[in-house]
C-alpha cells in the first residue's frame, strides 16, 4: 500500500471533480493570504530589514498563493484518482508546501529580488501552509451529506419567511384573480 490513506475500490467511489478540487484550493489560499502576507513581512522585517517594499511583497504573495493553488489541485487530483481516494497521506501535505515555497521563490526572482529575500518568502509561505494545514479533508461522500444537512437547516431557518413570501404571493394571484373574475383556483 502507499502512503495514500487506503482507497476505496468499492463500485461507488467516484473522484472529486478537478474543477471542484481546484476552487476548493483557491478558495484555501485566499482564506491563507493574510496570515502568508503577515508571516512574509514580519520574517522580512526580522531578517533582512524590510528591503523589500511592501507592494512588492503582497503581489508575490498572492500571486504565488493563487498559481500554486493549481498545480497541487492537480497533483492532489491525479493522486486520488490513482489510489482511488479522497483523502492524500500526510506526504501530500509537504509536497504541496515545495510547490508553494517554489512558485513563491521563483515569484520574487522575477521581481528582481533575488537571494535571500527569495528564499525567506518561499519559505516563509512553505512554512506557514504546512503548519496550518487543517484537518483530514471530508470524502465526497461527506461533502455531499454535509451539502444536505446545510440546505436542510437553510430550509428550516428560513422557513417561517419563505411561508410569508408564498403566502404573500398567493394573495396578490388571488387579488389579480378577482379583479378578473375568477375565483381561487386551489
Amino acid at each position: 500500500m502507499s502512503d495514500m490513506e487506503h482507497g476505496d475500490d468499492g463500485e461507488d467511489w467516484s473522484p472529486i471533480p478537478l474543477r471542484n478540487v481546484i476552487q476548493g484550493h483557491l478558495t484555501i489560499a485566499t482564506l491563507m493570504l493574510p496570515l502568508y502576507l503577515l508571516a512574509s513581512w514580519l520574517v522580512g522585517l526580522v531578517l533582512i530589514g524590510g528591503t523589500v517594499p511592501f507592494e512588492t511583497l503582497f503581489i508575490v504573495v498572492v500571486v504565488s498563493a493563487l498559481v500554486s493553488a493549481v498545480p497541487n489541485a492537480c497533483i492532489l487530483h491525479v493522486f486520488s484518482v490513482r489510489e482511488r481516494t479522497d483523502s492524500p497521506g500526510r506526504w501530500y501535505l509537504g509536497l504541496q508546501a515545495v510547490c508553494l515555497a517554489c512558485i513563491a521563490c521563483l515569484g520574487m526572482l522575477l521581481a528582481s529580488h533575488a537571494g535571500w529575500s527569495a528564499l525567506w518568502v518561499g519559505l516563509v509561505m512553505g512554512i506557514v501552509n504546512l503548519l496550518m494545514e487543517r484537518r483530514k479533508p471530508l470524502s465526497w461522500q461527506e461533502v455531499v451529506e454535509k451539502m444536505e444537512e446545510t440546505a436542510r437547516m437553510t430550509r428550516e431557518v428560513f422557513a417561517e419567511e419563505i411561508s410569508h413570501v408564498h403566502d404573500e404571493r398567493q394573495r396578490r394571484l388571488d387579488e389579480v384573480n378577482r379583479k378578473h373574475g375568477v375565483d381561487k383556483l386551489h
